[in-house]
């Protein structure tokens, strides 16, 4: 079934709105202060998306969007390991970053997905710039990862 531009970027806003409230929920089970500080900067980058998606949404204006972000990363593999299937509060630091390093990633390739399904048209670049900002925030994630975990290995 093929959708529409606009029923893609209401997809992308509810999949922004869902990031918001996972990192919410996340800030529940996190004590170490720096890692509080980073989730709530992805959270807080999760509602620019949404209201930047709300914006295109109602104006049909694309050239609102930068497309000046670049972000590059090397995988760890960290994701490979046994992730844990749900959020505890006895969860270590350790797994609640190798969960949030997994939900950018898959918010990444999901941008990704709506970028290549939309090649050749003006809404692939607002796709393409989603993808780089979820992959700059599973950056931000995996330095803390290396280090709150590896620093102390």
């Amino acid at each position: 079934m093929e959708i529409t531009i606009r029923e893609a970027l209401e997809d992308a806003k509810e999949k922004e709105i869902l990031a918001y409230e996972f990192y919410q929920k996340l800030l529940t089970y996190v004590k170490d202060l720096g890692a509080k500080a980073i989730i709530r900067e992805l959270a807080e980058e999760e509602v620019k998306h949404r209201d930047l998606i709300d914006k295109i949404i109602a104006t049909g204006d694309l050239n609102i969007v930068g497309l000046d972000t670049k972000c590059y990363y090397t995988d760890l593999g960290i994701t490979d390991m046994v992730l844990p299937k749900v959020i505890k509060e006895d969860m270590s630091v350790q797994d609640i970053l190798r969960i949030a390093i997994k939900h950018e990633d898959n918010s990444r390739i999901f941008y990704e997905k709506l970028a290549d399904k939309y090649k050749g048209q003006e809404v692939e670049e607002l796709f393409r710039r989603l993808a780089v900002e979820e992959a700059c925030h599973r950056n931000n994630i995996q330095k803390i990862y290396d280090d709150i975990i590896l620093t102390e290995n």
